[in-house]
């Protein structure tokens, strides 16, 4: 066995998001739901236009926006 597999064989994947990161992205995905729905409520009512993503698929992609940007740093 090398010395490579020996001290990197139980390494965390990068891959996984942390606890912490999971914690706001719960917490954007809360706040954004409802907004989200109303407006896509209001447009059907409006304009009958069909979209491509679903309201979750929507919700999911502003928490995880809103998620990474709460740990850059600025």
């Amino acid at each position: 066995m090398s010395l490579y597999e020996g001290t990197h064989r139980h390494a965390a994947s990068g891959s996984k998001p942390g606890f912490e990161y999971l914690l706001v992205y719960a917490a954007c995905f809360a706040a954004y739901l409802v907004p989200v729905a109303i407006r896509r409520i209001n447009a059907r009512r409006g304009r009958d236009s069909q979209q491509r993503h679903s309201i979750f698929g929507e919700t999911s992609a502003l928490a995880a926006n809103c998620a990474s940007s709460s740990f850059v740093g600025l």
